[in-house]
Order: structure tokens, then C-alpha cells, then sequence
């Protein structure tokens, strides 16, 4: 007489441990690929945010050399220079740099006021400065200085006279022409390396 043989179900003990082992493999790949990601997103969410900010700051700077002061507004400088009257270059004696400008600002329904603003670098922070807007010239000297980009080191200037660029700093060296000035370059060097340019048309 032949004996059936027995079915067995179930898995045994050395399948189940795999089964274990295999999914704590894949859960802790997971979590690391998920932690990564996350990390990713972290980063480029905070590198999207600073490079809106420089977009804004840069935009700002923008529509304040544009709606600078006419140069029959202002009283003309002494000696010959590259730049309008409406934008002037101070180099401290540390190397640092503030750019001031003279703007008139369009006011719906009334007068056209002037401002004066100034853009400079102060523990590692680079700020703009207003004056209160007024109908009238001279403008007063520019206060209330706001944070605009944290992390900043330095702001340099060049300007593009006589067919070639020269750095205005108090280190700068080099022939200074009397031709007028066509461009502006300004530079925002932050603290980890990065370096934003924009070149303005004078």
C-alpha cells in the first residue's frame, strides 16, 4: 500500500528570517535614499531662496541707476571723471567700497522727488541706504541703512572709461582717463566664494 504524501504550508523558520532580513535591507535603503532626497531639496530650496534674493537686490540696484539724477541736475564735479554726477564711488582706506547714487524717483500725482542711496558692505551684510525723498536739491545724506543680502564680504565697482575697465578702490592703480564713463560693473563677492556681476550701461 503506498503512503500519500504529506503537503506541507506555511514557511519554515529559515525562509521567515530571510524574509526579515531582506526587508530591513530595503527599509533602511529607503530611508537613506529618502533622507538624501530630503537633504537635496533642503539645499536647493535655501540656494533658490539666496539667488532670489541676489536677483531682487541686483533689480533694486538696477532701477536705482536707471532713474539716476540728469547730469544738468547736479552740479559737476571739480576735477574731470569717469563717472555722472549722480554716482559716486567712496573708498574706505580697508579696501571696502560704497556706491551712492542720486535718483529721481517718479511720483504719481505729484512732483518728481529725489533720493539719495547708498549701497555698501558692513559686517558682512551689504545694506542700502535712503535718504527722505524731497522736491528739491541738494538731497540730504542717506540714513535708515536696510539688510539686503547677509553672508556678503565685498562690493566692488569698475567702470568702463577710455575703452578699458578700471576698479575703483582706494588700492586701485593704474591711469585714470577723464573720458566719460559708458559702463558700470558691481560685484557682490560673498563670504563662501560666490561672486554676482551686473554690468550697467551709462
Amino acid at each position: 500500500m503506498m503512503r500519500q504524501a504529506r503537503l506541507t504550508t506555511g514557511f519554515t523558520l529559515v525562509e521567515m528570517l530571510v524574509a526579515i532580513a531582506l526587508l530591513g535591507l530595503l527599509g533602511v535603503i529607503s530611508w537613506r535614499g529618502l533622507d538624501y532626497v530630503s537633504g537635496q531639496r533642503e539645499r536647493i530650496d535655501r540656494d533658490t531662496e539666496e539667488l532670489a534674493r541676489i536677483l531682487r537686490v541686483l533689480s533694486q540696484l538696477e532701477r536705482d541707476i536707471a532713474q539716476r539724477a540728469a547730469d544738468s541736475m547736479l552740479p559737476l564735479p571739480s576735477a574731470p571723471g569717469q563717472l555722472p554726477p549722480s554716482i559716486v564711488v567712496h573708498a574706505g582706506g580697508d579696501g571696502s567700497v560704497a556706491l551712492e547714487i542720486v535718483r529721481i524717483a517718479p511720483r504719481a500725482g505729484g512732483p518728481a522727488r529725489a533720493q539719495r542711496v547708498v549701497y555698501r558692505v558692513a559686517d558682512a551684510v551689504l545694506t542700502r541706504s535712503a535718504s527722505p525723498a524731497a522736491t528739491t536739491l541738494p538731497v540730504a545724506q542717506a540714513t535708515d541703512a536696510v539688510e539686503l543680502l547677509p553672508g556678503a564680504r565685498r562690493l566692488a565697482v569698475r567702470v568702463f572709461s577710455g575703452g578699458f575697465w578700471s576698479e575703483m578702490s582706494s588700492g586701485a592703480t593704474g591711469v585714470q582717463p577723464p573720458a566719460p564713463a559708458t559702463g558700470l560693473e558691481v560685484a557682490i563677492e560673498a563670504a563662501d566664494g560666490a561672486r554676482y556681476v551686473r554690468v550697467f550701461a551709462l
